[in-house]
């Protein structure tokens, strides 16, 4: 992708597609694609993209998850009506042609960049999980199942 910023080839996505539904500053652009939602989510999408351009020794990470956990809860749905009517507003936004193709392939690939940037920046190594797995206990149910397998 041309115009990259961050190293982080994830997160440039997440910029380009949450670019792609055009400039801010014009007139009704919250409207035009979350007309049902209302300003705190796109202030936040405003804040988290600003922490982002700032140059903070140690803070990528916590800007990058917090980021895509607004752009995930921004474009997160509650039922297949509302789910349609996004896919409408956002393919509508996009396209004058195939308005539901585009809206559901839009929603898919700025989901799962989304999720990915979350979960890249939500720093635990596996040498951690292997860690804190190793000193669990054991679940309550593992002594009936070593009962069960002596029978």
């Amino acid at each position: 992708m041309t115009g990259s910023t961050h190293d982080c080839a994830d997160l440039d996505r997440l910029l380009h597609l949450i670019g792609l539904l055009g400039d801010p500053k014009d007139p009704g652009f919250w409207d035009s694609w979350r007309a049902e939602s209302h300003g705190y989510s796109f202030d936040k999408i405003k804040a988290g993209i600003a922490c982002l351009a700032r140059d903070e020794p140690g803070m990528h990470d916590h800007w990058a998850y917090d980021f895509a956990d607004y752009v995930l809860m921004l474009f997160d749905t509650s039922s297949p009506e509302e789910e349609q009517r996004l896919v409408k507003d956002v393919g509508g936004t996009l396209s004058s042609g195939s308005i539901f193709a585009v809206g559901t392939q839009y929603l898919s690939d700025l989901r799962a960049t989304a999720w990915h940037v979350w979960r890249e920046h939500k720093r635990i190594g596996s040498d951690t999980v292997i860690q804190q797995w190793q000193e669990a206990p054991q679940s309550s149910e593992h002594e009936k199942w070593r009962a069960l397998r002596k029978e």
